[in-house]
């Protein structure tokens, strides 16, 4: 017999909740498996199995919250007998589980409960809505009936989940937005990348009119969008703004930063970065980053007392060298964390900072994709920003803010020829990194970044 207890899945984590049972009681779990999807404080993430064994017992309902280390499940041997309680009775708890942000990959059918109350708010095309029906003329009324059969599709009936090709691409919580409010996300037009429905596409959906279709209006033309009134609009923050305002807030307030920055010759960078590129292969795909990461993991590792946590009168050295990323998505920002970027080839660095980067925009992470980072990059080189400086994220004792790549006058052999420049802003604990341990790690740092091909070595 062994206990599944609530993971620490992020190094932030304090608790999490349960957003859906993949496995049932009485299933057999092999080593490895996706048992659950569990909500953290960051994002939603998937439980896996260290242990094999037959579900015996779930202690943690669907929808329900449990601190870290808590036991949320039992596993035993082969021919156990289940627990007396059946998980059927938590998973259908009315009230958490239609609320859950379930990735969008594995995301279930609405419970009867939002369905009841969706027809009042969603926006459909007007000829097959009911609620249209008594503005239709008498003719068309007639036949109403007739087509009133097709208008609900058996894959989106109560608890059938509908086929893939006609589930509309949208971020976890522009799902969650639109249980919410019982938004169709069939006629909502995304604007994320590759037309992916974000939050915001919900929120104008819902603001635009969907809040209006509860109670029909007389017939009228529309009104153009500017002639609405301006007024404020409150927007809940999601739980990964929420988190990232508590923890920067902390941060600021308590560790006391100091800042060092560096202009970094970045010609050599650039044709690297397009030799690289025309290769392909196992380059395909690279950018600037993976080279930055790649750098900075090295760099860490000739500086080592940057590649270091406070921990009251202590300083601990981390013997690995993981590198977080700090990444945009719809509800704010995460860090990926790419591991080893001191002894990881840059082959396997593009690779695996592909991979984060879809997770985290998809919303499904690995149980370590957010854990174990002992130094952060965040990089704006892709925006028109020159320069700025970053938050520490605690416990690590320092952060590497990048500015984009920019046209300069730069003088070489006597002369003033054009040339490619960079800055980059190292923001330190003062309590861990003194001035002359930063002029080190970014002495180091633009060395390798100046010759960019060490990195290939």
């Amino acid at each position: 017999m062994a206990d599944i207890t609530m993971p620490r899945l992020s190094d932030t984590m304090e608790e999490g909740k349960i957003l859906k049972w993949r496995k049932q009681v009485g299933d057999r779990v092999a080593i490895g498996e996706i048992i659950a999807e569990v909500e953290t404080d960051k994002a939603d993430m998937e439980l896996e199995a260290f242990d094999e064994g037959v579900l015996t017992e779930v202690r943690t309902a669907e929808g329900e919250t449990a601190p870290v280390g808590a036991v949320i499940a039992v596993l035993g041997e082969a021919g156990a007998k289940a627990a007396s309680k059946p998980p059927a009775e938590s998973t259908k708890s009315p009230a958490p589980a239609p609320k859950a942000a379930v990735p969008a990959a594995a995301a279930p059918a609405p419970s009867a409960p939002a369905e009841a109350r969706r027809p009042a708010l969603v926006r459909k095309p007007p000829a097959p809505d009911r609620t249209g029906t008594a503005e239709r003329p008498a003719s068309e009324r007639a036949a109403a009936p007739e087509r009133a059969a097709p208008e609900r599709p058996a894959a989106r009936e109560p608890g059938v989940a509908p086929a893939d090709r006609d589930r509309p691409r949208a971020s976890p919580l522009a799902r969650r937005v639109a249980d919410e409010h019982g938004v169709d996300l069939h006629a909502v037009s995304g604007t994320g990348p590759g037309g992916r429905i974000v939050e915001q596409d919900v929120r104008a959906a819902i603001g635009s009119g969907g809040e209006a279709a509860a109670t029909p209006a007389p017939k009228a033309a529309p009104r153009p969008a500017q002639a609405a009134p301006a007024t404020s609009a409150r927007v809940d923050l999601s739980r990964i703004r929420r988190t990232t305002a508590k923890r920067m807030g902390e941060a600021k307030r308590e560790v006391p930063h100091f800042y060092a920055s560096a202009d970094i010759g970045a010609d050599d960078l650039v044709r690297a970065k397009d030799q690289l590129a025309a290769v392909g292969g196992e380059w395909e795909g690279v950018t600037y980053t993976h080279l930055l990461l790649k750098a900075v993991g090295l760099a860490l590792r000739r500086v080592p007392e940057l590649n270091a946590s406070y921990d009251g009168d202590a300083l601990v050295l981390h013997p690995r060298v993981n590198v977080g990323l700090a990444t945009a998505v719809d509800d704010g920002l995460v860090v990926p964390v790419v591991h080893d970027c001191d002894t990881a080839p840059l082959a396997a660095i593009v690779r695996q900072t592909r991979e984060l980067v879809a997770r985290a925009r998809s919303g499904k992470f690995a149980s370590d994709d957010l854990s174990g980072a002992t130094f952060t990059v965040s990089n704006l080189g892709m925006f028109p920003v020159s320069e700025f400086a970053a938050i520490i994220n605690p416990p690590q004792a320092a952060i590497l803010a990048v500015g984009a790549i920019r046209d300069v006058p730069v003088a070489r052999e006597g002369r003033v020829v054009p040339g490619r420049m960079m800055t980059v802003t190292l923001s330190c604990d003062h309590r861990v990194i003194d001035g002359v341990l930063a002029g080190r790690f970014l002495r180091e740092l633009k060395t390798l970044l100046e010759g960019p091909f060490a990195l290939l070595v």
